[in-house]
């Protein structure tokens, strides 16, 4: 497979980088080709479209692989084995990150289908609704004593998602006649009663979070502060090295992430093409860097052959190992349970980032690229809460504004 940049011209006279893609179809060994939108426009971007050419032929180079899903498929074949035919075509097409995702939402549908033998073709609405039903109540298995307990809302409606999307998938290799999972519900609720609840911290709000983390989790602290001031995901976060840093140019560069649990995950790009940035590197983030790199030089001269890191990562163990997203997530969750404020997160900091901009004046485009989101709608959303937030907490203006006509009411 090969990838160059071309240049596609929009109907609104824009211009836009895309990348060309050149690969052989392995079922008919002929060449095809296919153009990927970088969302970068033309001026002053041929930098950045350049470097996306490796990141997107890893991403599409499962075009040249034979997929799994070429088996002949029996139309008596239980869900669970049909599961599996589908997870390995999935395995070609996703991340790893989210392929793990895949195969922990779908033990609930192994756990419950499988005893039962069920069979693709029998599958009805009625019959799923009685499983995420029985998600609610029993679909989590503690991993200390086995017990059953609910999922959230959110988790089953994720595996809502991946049985419609399963099913679609059936429809075409098996001919089903419709997909079951269209007309079924989780609850009654609707989208809008899940989505997560946005948080801003005030600048003295701010101060108290890091003073708190630096008494008691100092290695949290430099962590929340890139968390609130450069609103950068976990993921990004965990996947800063030192070279990102850029003294002399003042820039951060955000290029490398690092996800997964049960197994970790590096790689050289983000979340979305849009989260691959370089950021101001702004007075107050060098001081916290120069004392984070004095502070991994003293560990490395400290434990000398001993160091683990070998790649340089800006946020490590005290002997060098890099920190697992889920060890950063459940101590940081810890922290804050002890500060008293369990609803903040290490995710919600980024809602406090954007705050801050907006309060600055930034408009939607410029806190959409220091954020990394692909969509502007995202930041709109935060926007809208944001005012919101600021009117219900805002002391009322109206006091002094109607001081004029107070006197026909004495």
């Amino acid at each position: 497979m090969t990838g160059s940049i071309i240049v596609k011209k929009m109907s609104s006279g824009k211009e836009f980088f895309y990348v060309h893609l050149s690969y052989k179809d392995p079922s008919t060994l002929k060449w095809k080709t296919k153009d990927i939108r970088t969302g970068l426009e033309v001026k002053g971007n041929k930098r950045r479209a350049e470097a996306l050419v490796n990141e997107v032929i890893e991403r599409y180079s499962y075009l040249e692989r034979l997929t799994p899903a070429q088996f002949d498929i029996s139309p008596e074949i239980e869900l669970c084995d049909f599961l599996d035919i589908w997870l390995k075509k999935k395995e070609l097409e996703i991340c790893g990150n989210t392929h793990d995702t895949y195969l922990s939402r779908t033990g609930a549908i192994r756990r419950y289908f499988g005893p039962r033998h069920t069979k693709l073709r029998e599958v009805t609405p009625s019959i799923l609704d009685d499983f995420f039903s029985y998600c609610l109540q029993y679909g989590k298995v503690s991993q200390k004593d086995q017990s059953l307990g609910p999922l959230s809302v959110r988790t089953v409606r994720s595996i809502k998602s991946i049985l419609y999307a399963l099913f679609d998938y059936a429809i075409i290799k098996l001919g089903l006649s419709g997909n079951p999972v269209a007309n079924t519900k989780v609850t009654n609720k609707k989208n809008s009663d899940f989505a997560e609840e946005m948080l801003f911290l005030a600048e003295d709000e701010i101060r108290e979070v890091l003073e708190f983390l630096a008494e008691n989790y100092p290695f949290l602290k430099a962590i929340a502060f890139v968390g609130i001031y450069y609103g950068l995901r976990r993921e990004e976060i965990l996947g800063l090295k030192w070279t990102a840093v850029n003294y002399k140019r003042k820039v951060l560069t955000i290029c490398h992430t690092v996800t997964g649990s049960s197994t970790i995950y590096k790689r050289d790009k983000t979340k979305t093409i849009e989260g691959r940035r370089q950021l101001n590197l702004f007075p107050t983030a060098e001081q916290c860097f120069q004392q984070l790199k004095e502070e991994q030089d003293a560990n490395l001269a400290f434990f000398g052959n001993t160091y683990k890191d070998t790649q340089g990562y800006v946020f490590t163990h005290e002997d060098g190992r890099p920190y697992r997203p889920d060890y950063i997530t459940h101590k940081f969750s810890e922290a804050m349970d002890e500060f008293g404020r369990p609803e903040i997160t290490l995710h919600k900091l980024r809602y406090t980032c954007a705050s801050l901009l907006i309060d600055k004046g930034w408009d939607i485009k410029k806190v959409q690229y220091w954020l990394g989101d692909r969509d502007a709608s995202t930041v709109m959303n935060i926007y809208a809460q944001y005012l919101k937030h600021k009117a219900n907490s805002a002391e009322n203006d109206l006091t002094a504004m109607s001081d004029c006509v107070s006197d026909l009411f004495e």
